[in-house]
């Protein structure tokens, strides 16, 4: 597949890193993860929400993520690990309270992040990556094919991101979900959970399973009627955006 070949949607909108400083008087800040081969557009209408009222938040472009496909196969789970670790840490030394959020993989950065650190005041989780069907055999196809175009894109989506599956760096998410599962128990965080109803990208049982092993005594599940799996960008982004200022209001 040549380098030139049209796989990057919306090339035009603005998902890079963002970090935007809220009110001197609002101590808080809202960290968010963008999922795989996407973008931070998939996170900012959230994050713009928060920010108007006086929220601190931040969006960095996961590794890899942005450029080409060829790009993100050169990077390994870890090194997104890395980078949710950088900035978290950025904001825990500056802020009072820190809430962390993710779509997708984001989900999945967040998990990792509130079983490292007790601390978050609170996690939000929008249809997490953890069961994805069949992505087991980018393990087995990976050194054969690069990458595979994906079904059904929507090009009228504001959806930014490549609409290829770039076959390397998906076995490095199938390898990242098989290291969540076993890291579930150790999150004790407050965390809400949303998945939607018209998903087709990932298992929502995945969605349950993290609402069911993760240790957290203040934990609830959001099914969303009307949204699939880019919650942050469907039709439901206004109760969605509600009720994560309640729950970040709540704790």
């Amino acid at each position: 597949m040549s380098k030139t070949f049209p796989i990057f949607q919306n090339p035009d909108s603005e998902g890079g890193s963002f970090s935007w400083p809220g009110r001197k008087d609002n101590h808080t800040a809202i960290l968010l993860f963008h999922g795989f081969t996407a973008t931070t557009v998939e996170v900012r209408p959230l994050a713009n929400y928060f920010h108007k009222l006086g929220y601190h938040v931040s969006g960095p472009l996961l590794p890899g993520h942005g450029v080409s496909p060829e790009e993100l196969n050169q990077v390994n789970y870890q090194d997104w690990i890395d980078k949710a670790e950088f900035e978290y840490q950025k904001l825990a030394g500056q802020y009072e309270k820190v809430f962390v959020t993710g779509e997708s993989m984001g989900g999945l950065l967040t998990l990792w992040l509130a079983s490292e650190h007790p601390e978050i005041n609170g996690i939000m989780v929008f249809a997490p990556a953890l069961i994805i069907p069949n992505l087991w055999l980018s393990e087995l196809v990976w050194p054969f094919m690069k990458y595979k175009p994906k079904n059904n894109v929507d090009l009228s989506s504001p959806w930014q991101g490549f609409d290829v599956v770039p076959m390397k760096a998906a076995m490095q998410l199938f390898r990242f979900q098989l290291k969540i599962k076993r890291k579930l128990r150790s999150v004790k965080t407050p965390a809400k959970i949303f998945q939607g109803k018209l998903d087709n990208t990932i298992d929502p049982k995945g969605a349950v399973e993290v609402l069911e092993k993760i240790s957290s005594t203040k934990k609830e599940m959001v099914w969303l009627e009307e949204s699939s799996h880019c919650i942050l960008l469907d039709k439901q982004l206004e109760l969605v955006q509600s009720l994560c200022l309640d729950f970040v209001i709540g704790n």
